[in-house]
């Protein structure tokens, strides 16, 4: 009787953990840095509606990344819209969807994303940097300067990135 419970527990227990580690291997490939395996992967974690709104917003964040580096800035967007419906204190996802909006010349959109991952984070260097390229591409070169003087002043980030 014993035996029999015994494999009637480790026959459960298998099909928990090959879906741990697909889980795993699936945040693997959304970490990548190559842009199509982090799309499958992240893709997957989304189709899974598994993970916490916070896991979420990060695949959705992850995935958005991808969009835009392979020039698809209006996925990026949406991908970053729902990272911060998501995760509405998420100053990455808003620095991502602002770049975005900068690869679809939207400058006036982008520098509201910008601003908002600035009050979000106010030592967030990256942002202040994007926010003075940004205003350099719009010809405000007196902001754009002051923008990229303070990118090199500002003290640690007050928000980790989200792993």
């Amino acid at each position: 009787m014993r035996a029999v419970l015994l494999v009637a527990a480790l026959a459960g227990a298998w099909p928990a953990q090959a879906q741990a580690q697909m889980l795993a291997r699936e945040w693997a490939q959304c970490r990548d840095h190559d842009p199509a395996r982090l799309i499958s992967g992240c893709s997957a974690i989304i189709r899974s509606g598994k993970e916490t709104p916070g896991n979420m917003a990060r695949a959705f964040f992850d995935r958005g990344r991808a969009w835009s580096d392979e020039g698809k800035y209006d996925r990026a967007v949406d991908d970053f819209n729902r990272a911060i419906e998501l995760d509405p204190a998420y100053p990455d996802a808003f620095n991502g969807r602002a770049l975005a909006y900068s690869g679809l010349q939207q400058y006036e959109r982008a520098l509201q994303d910008f601003d908002q991952a600035i009050k979000l984070d106010p030592n967030y260097a990256i942002a202040i940097f994007n926010r003075g390229l940004t205003l350099q591409t719009m010809g405000r070169t007196e902001e754009a300067a002051k923008d990229l003087a303070q990118a090199k002043t500002v003290g640690p980030r007050l928000t980790e990135p989200k792993e």
